[in-house]
């Protein structure tokens, strides 16, 4: 896939998730105001950490009183579980989007999807990561959030799977699943954005050897 039409791609899903946490709002003005909510806590999230992201400061970016957020969210955890939420289902829906396309090879699209999660990794600081995962782990809705999103991805490696592999069966498509995405998510550490742990010839010559790696679990 073209690097400009994922681009595009990427602006027109995230467009849906903002409209998807806008929706709460009953009129006009509340989904405005709750589309600036969003878009403030993801650019204070994304640059400054969960630390930062404080009611008074999301308020302040949004331009919004914090009389106005607290209408929406009471405190700062209900506005971050939130925010987590949205978050998760723009992942699961970038990674659908790419599977559309069903004229494509099984081990082709499996390959985008992961060309795909490990170049979201490397726009990522790993930091912002780790604290994410440590709020996820803590409170239960954005937890369940990932976990269903985790069970759904496992779900379309095995089908994929099972395109590439036809002789395996589903228990063995799922559990190379399972190893694939394990396999994934330790990128985190090693391939966001900011790691200390850097390989030879920059990022998408790292992506091309984790994919080849990840294939190669796949198709032994």
């Amino acid at each position: 896939m073209p690097g400009g039409h994922r681009q595009r791609n990427d602006v027109i899903v995230m467009e849906r998730v903002e409209e998807h946490f806008a929706a709460r709002g009953r009129t006009p003005k509340g989904r405005r105001a709750l589309l600036a909510i969003f878009r403030a806590t993801r650019e204070i999230t994304g640059t400054r950490g969960l630390d930062a992201a404080s009611l008074e400061a999301i308020a302040a970016r949004a331009e919004l009183s914090q009389a106005a957020l607290r209408h929406y969210f009471g405190t700062r955890d209900e506005l971050l579980d939130a925010f987590f939420v949205a978050a998760t289902r723009w992942l699961r829906a970038q990674v659908a989007a790419l599977l559309k396309d069903g004229g494509l090879p099984a081990g082709q699209q499996l390959e985008q999807c992961i060309a795909w999660h490990l170049e979201f990794m490397e726009n990522v600081d790993t930091v912002f990561w780790l604290e994410s995962s440590a709020y996820w782990l803590r409170h239960p809705p954005p937890r369940q959030s990932r976990d269903e999103w985790y069970r759904w991805l496992v779900a379309q490696y095995a089908r994929l799977i099972g395109g590439i592999q036809p002789r395996l069966g589903p228990r063995e498509c799922q559990r190379r699943a399972y190893a694939l995405l394990t396999l994934v998510l330790g990128a985190w550490i090693t391939h966001g954005k900011g790691s200390a742990v850097t390989g030879a010839g920059g990022p998408a010559e790292q992506r091309r050897l984790l994919v080849a790696t990840a294939m190669a679990l796949v198709s032994r």
